[in-house]
């Protein structure tokens, strides 16, 4: 309704009633030049009647008690506030359930609602960073407006106020999870389907359709509506625009593999493994097992004992060198071939402790553990009692938001100690020839080399540096140093007697000398 105007009339013509001062208490009469003129040659001319107006001030601001949890409202920010509440009541009620499946929807109860397998259908104008179910949830709620959905297809009374308050301007069809919204072209207002919409007087609610047979469920969003009001919109030219993109479903992390329910782990459960028994005392470690605290150790021992049952020899690859005809490792401890974990995030490859090698048998148990063969294996075992184990390990590992992968082409080298020294240090019983390791090998029989004393014929120190046994007297060149002088060389600096040896091995092809003349 229109506001009520008060207005003065002339004092002239109120003078010569008697009315000096008065103004018009009636809401829509101004003084009129044509009236005036009338009221001053007729002064006896009769008052017209005021009739009482009733006027109205349409409120925007919602009801502050919540129509789903009762419960009153803190209105802070207005709105913003009310839909972020009903957002919540909504999904403590599971209505997203059918607007966004969960991927692990236990008894209308999502496992886990922080793990963050999930992100935005809306990729090209919305974040792409992943989200747990509840944030999912949430952020479509209130940033993509499907609390007005959710709300247009509930039946409570009362819901369509609240809806009309809420998103003022925006139309949805009950029963379908579809928005439309009132958008500005050469200043008409149109929706998006092209069937006439019945409106009621107000503020935008929900209308009601005739329910119509769909195939899945879909939302339509637009993130900021435009709000019309009732003096711009033509109801009756409901002309169509291009309709909204269909949009891409929920992106979820896929499953290791499909398995019937699991039943649900007493997490503070302790009990002896289910593999071994915890008899003996090779095997005292798997007393006592606990689901909850214990986790990581229950998770290795398992491992450990599976690896001696031989169950992951079909899961982790020992490489073809390392294979015999049956497919088994031949090598398990590392002495000849080591494994790099292929997973590039693991803590194996980054960190401290990053480039790590395992023999083959440290290399399937720390994939067990860390890369969840383990699930995968015990899904095999059908020992009672281990379905509760697995899903405590499940569900710990949803919990940490973690999904799981399949394991990558291996990465395994061969090594060897070094024939000369035999292996007297580390790094000289892990000698490869992979990659730029082979400069590390190079190196090291260059270095070793030299102690056997082949190079003084080949490279001989000179009179001023020989003493009377002709052994070199300076050997790091404190007070005599050599220089490299073969062409082409980078290294220009002075270098005692031992380094100038081996740079020349090294570099310019005199170890390859050496090794023909090494007669073992």
């Amino acid at each position: 309704m229109p506001k009520s105007v008060n207005t003065s009339t002339s004092g002239r013509g109120l003078s010569q009633r008697g009315q000096r001062g008065r103004k018009s208490s009636h809401p829509y009469i101004s003084e009129d030049p044509s009236t005036a003129e009338v009221d001053r040659g007729h002064q006896s001319s009769q008052a017209l009647p005021l009739l009482p107006v009733k006027t109205e001030v349409p409120s925007s601001q919602p009801q502050s008690t919540c129509l789903l949890c009762h419960q009153e409202m803190k209105m802070a920010q207005g709105v913003n506030d009310a839909r972020h509440h009903y957002g919540l009541c909504f999904y403590n009620e599971g209505a997203f359930h059918k607007l966004y499946p969960p991927v692990d929807l236990v008894d209308g109860r999502v496992v886990d609602e922080v793990g963050k397998k999930y992100s935005c259908q809306h990729t090209e104008t919305c974040t792409k960073r992943k989200m747990g179910y509840r944030e999912l949830c949430m952020h479509m709620a209130t940033t993509h407006m499907v609390v007005g959905t959710l709300m247009a297809m509930d039946d409570r009374v009362g819901m369509d106020s609240v809806l009309a308050s809420l998103y003022p301007g925006v139309e949805y069809k009950g029963g379908k999870t579809e928005v439309r919204v009132k958008v500005e072209k050469s200043g008409n207002y149109k929706t998006a389907d092209s069937t006439p919409l019945r409106r009621k007087r107000g503020p935008a609610s929900r209308v009601k359709v005739e329910p119509r047979p769909v195939s899945s469920p879909r939302i339509y969003s637009v993130s900021v509506p435009v709000r019309s009001t009732r003096e711009d919109e033509d109801v009756d030219d409901p002309g169509a625009v291009s309709p909204p993109h269909n949009p891409k479903p929920p992106k979820v992390e896929p499953k290791a593999e499909d398995s019937p329910p699991l039943p649900t782990p007493r997490i503070d459960r302790v009990h002896n493994c289910l593999v071994c028994g915890g008899q003996g005392k090779a095997n005292k470690e798997g007393r006592n097992l606990n689901m909850g605290d214990g986790m990581q150790d229950l998770k290795y021992h398992y491992a450990v004992c599976y690896y001696n049952e031989g169950a992951f020899m079909d899961l982790v690859d020992p490489g073809q060198e390392n294979k015999t005809i049956g497919g088994e490792a031949l090598e398990l401890f590392g002495l000849r071939f080591k494994y790099k974990c292929p997973f590039v995030t693991c803590s194996r490859n980054t960190g401290r402790g990053a480039g790590k090698m395992m023999g083959y048998k440290e290399y399937s148990i720390h994939c067990g553990v860390a890369h969840h063969l383990l699930e995968k294996v015990m899904a095999r075992d059908k020992r009672e009692g281990l379905n509760e184990v697995r899903a405590a390990i499940l569900l710990e590992r949803k919990r940490e938001g973690i999904s799981w992968e399949e394991m990558p082409e291996v990465q395994v080298e061969e090594v060897q100690s070094c024939l000369l020294c035999n292996g007297e240090t580390k790094e000289a019983k892990n000698l490869s020839f992979a990659g730029e390791k082979r400069l590390q090998l190079r190196y090291h029989y260059a270095s070793c080399y030299y102690e056997s004393g082949v190079y003084l014929a080949k490279y001989p120190p000179g009179e001023q540096n020989m003493d009377q046994e002709g052994q070199p007297r300076d050997v790091l060149g404190r007070d005599i140093k050599y220089s490299c002088e073969v062409t082409g060389c980078t290294i220009k600096r002075k270098m005692g007697y031992k380094e100038f040896c081996i740079h020349m091995s090294n570099e310019h092809g005199g170890l390859l000398d050496v090794l023909r003349e090494d007669g073992r």
